[in-house]
């Protein structure tokens, strides 16, 4: 399930949040060799701030399998404060445009499975969230590897700039449409059946936005 995580419940999830930066840790900076200015063993940037959302993917038996950031694009955020020159026309910034990082599952040759079902259920947690919160459409920067497995998923995506070297890897900003013929097209692809999301942390999630 996808449990959204923000300032209204953070407390609660405060041991999944510090797992959730370990794991950031051995993803982003152990095993694909990122150079993040972060204390050892801990991944936390300027980003994991009180209004930044978290889409945490907990199995059945309570373990984070792996996650997703989001952040409103009217305030400070990766693109536009590490990667404005990959926008060749501005950074997008709008209520209804929010940014998505640190996007990642779980790796192992015996989890390639279960990595493909966590990845499918934050793709789909995220339209399902974004539908319900009036977001529009996501920013992100990804490595050029991916963008492939992104049109092929059915992402309505749009290139924002041409792709850029950084840190020795190609990347690429751009933006997402989530509109509800995309989530039935990628949760179909993507076979997933019903909402992915936990109930009460978004009943709560929705509060805090309608306040």
């Amino acid at each position: 399930m996808i449990h959204v995580v923000g300032a209204h419940n953070k407390a609660r999830y405060k041991g999944y949040l510090r797992e959730l930066w370990q794991q950031r840790y051995d993803v982003f900076v152990e095993k694909m060799g990122w150079t993040l200015d972060c204390a050892d063993g801990i991944e936390r940037d300027q980003f994991d701030r009180p209004d930044t959302i978290y889409l945490l993917c907990i199995d059945d038996n309570g373990k984070l399998k792996g996650a997703m950031r989001l952040l409103p694009t009217t305030k400070p955020h990766l693109m536009s404060e590490v990667f404005p020159g990959l926008c060749a026309e501005g950074v997008p910034s709008s209520e209804t445009t929010w940014e998505i990082s640190r996007f990642y599952s779980l790796t192992g040759r015996h989890l390639m499975l279960e990595r493909d079902r966590t990845v499918s259920e934050l793709v789909c947690g995220l339209y399902e969230f974004a539908l319900l919160s009036n977001i529009k459409q996501v920013s992100c920067v990804a490595s050029m590897v991916l963008f492939p497995t992104i049109l092929k998923a059915g992402w309505d995506v749009t290139p924002l700039g041409l792709p850029s070297v950084s840190d020795g890897e190609v990347v690429l900003a751009f933006l997402i449409d989530l509109n509800e013929r995309d989530y039935k097209t990628v949760a179909r692809n993507r076979k997933i059946g019903g909402s992915v999301l936990h109930v009460s942390s978004l009943q709560e999630e929705q509060l805090e936005i309608a306040v």
